[in-house]
């Protein structure tokens, strides 16, 4: 079995961690008491809407851990 951390509730398993990005400041799209996570890539079965037929599709997972501050963000 792999380390499994939680940051702030969440579990986390270390060996699925594809990379935790540096978010620059002038991308406002996150604010700087969080942190990105990014896992790596796993493939699964969607429903198709349109053709109701499932198809096989890359799901790319981002979990993105709220910090009640920046500091704390930063020690995490």
């Amino acid at each position: 079995m792999n380390k499994i951390i939680n940051l702030n509730g969440k579990a986390v398993e270390l060996a699925k961690i594809k990379a935790i990005p540096v978010i620059d400041y002038y991308n406002m799209k996150y604010k700087i008491n969080q942190i990105k996570i990014e896992l790596t890539s796993r493939t699964g079965y969607i429903l198709n809407p349109t053709s109701k037929e499932y198809e096989l599709q890359t799901i790319k997972d981002v979990l993105i851990v709220e910090n009640p501050d920046r500091d704390a963000a930063i020690r995490n």
